[in-house]
């Protein structure tokens, strides 16, 4: 568990510098898939960490993310549907040709730190604040990656387009991470042992948000800016209050 930390922590530190200030040598360019999957990781972990050691329904379940979204992204490239039209550059594939396995790895890191954040009772509820999570990083991601030619982005067949990006795209984030919701149990992250996760959670959640718009500042994007800014202050005003709700009860 600490060791994914750290290094997610060191991973994204020494990345995120050289690309505001320098640039990735092409020698290193595997890190940038390497980043998503130690995200992946570090996600996954804090999942497991909840239900207080490993578990295989979730390394099952976790599995069938990866796997089930890296096939739609694939369909996604070959059809259009349902993200749009698009296509990978070589930047996230530790080896040439088709969808980057990081990418599978990407949505298990999205829907384990969506689940951990969500505080509602109901699945429908928690669908709803899952999805509302994967489209909040995916206004800041998507751009941004299109910007730095992680992925192309093609106008064929779009009804409107966020720098670039289709809408199409959006809607279809949230309606995949809303739907694979239902993969998981209700779990109260507010309560018993639980909000040291939560809080674990949230930093990580903030931390994908920093970086890319970090990223979205040095590109002049200013919507995805602005969205990462309100999206890390959102949450801190959630830990701030449950901090006072902790104290009010002691």
């Amino acid at each position: 568990m600490k060791a994914i930390r750290y290094l997610f922590w060191c991973w994204l530190v020494i990345g995120l510098t050289l690309m505001l200030f320098y640039r990735v040598p092409e020698p290193l360019g595997f890190s940038n898939g390497l980043f998503l999957v130690f995200f992946a990781l570090y996600a996954y972990s804090l999942e497991q960490k909840a239900l207080g050691g490993f578990n295989r329904t979730i390394a099952s379940r976790a599995l069938f993310v990866g796997v089930f979204t890296f096939v739609l992204e694939w369909v996604g490239t070959e059809t259009g549907w349902p993200f749009g039209h698009y296509e990978y550059s070589g930047t996230l594939r530790f080896w040439d040709g088709g969808v980057p396995v990081a990418i599978g790895f990407a949505w298990i890191g999205v829907m384990s730190s969506g689940v951990m954040l969500s505080s509602a009772r109901t699945k429908l509820g928690r669908a709803v604040q899952v999805g509302a999570f994967a489209l909040l990083f995916d206004l800041v991601l998507d751009p941004v990656a299109f910007a730095q030619q992680f992925w192309m982005w093609s106008k064929e067949g779009a009804f409107g387009t966020y720098y670039g990006v289709p809408l199409q795209n959006f809607i279809a984030w949230f309606l995949t991470a809303a739907l694979l919701s239902y993969l998981y149990p209700l779990r109260h992250q507010h309560t018993g042992a639980a909000p040291s996760i939560y809080r674990e959670g949230t930093r990580l959640y903030q931390g994908m948000h920093l970086m890319f718009g970090l990223l979205a500042f040095k590109a002049s994007l200013w919507g995805p800016l602005l969205t990462a800014i309100a999206a890390i202050l959102w949450l801190e005003g959630g830990l701030w209050l449950d901090r006072s709700k902790q104290k009010q009860s002691i």
